[in-house]
């Protein structure tokens, strides 16, 4: 299956970016300026927690940003 982009959600300068990259698995990417290329900010499967990459992991922001992504692809 190819990636699939489902949508996004900002907060601040940071604009987050869904993508469905497999059967109910997902990737979540960060553009934190409009000319940057995005990058990745975590992987889950709908039943499972998120694997937060590099300085995501623990950051302040990631249960809003796993919230955000769950209300986008319908998973609460």
């Amino acid at each position: 299956m190819n990636e699939v982009f489902l949508g996004e959600f900002r907060r601040g300068p940071a604009n987050f970016l869904v993508y469905r990259t497999g059967r109910g698995a997902y990737r979540v990417d960060c553009r934190d300026s409009p000319n940057a290329e995005p990058s990745e900010v975590c992987r889950f499967t709908a039943g499972g927690e998120p694997v937060w990459h590099g300085a995501w992991d623990g950051d302040q922001w990631c249960d809003w940003i796993e919230a955000q992504t769950r209300k986008l692809i319908g998973v609460v």
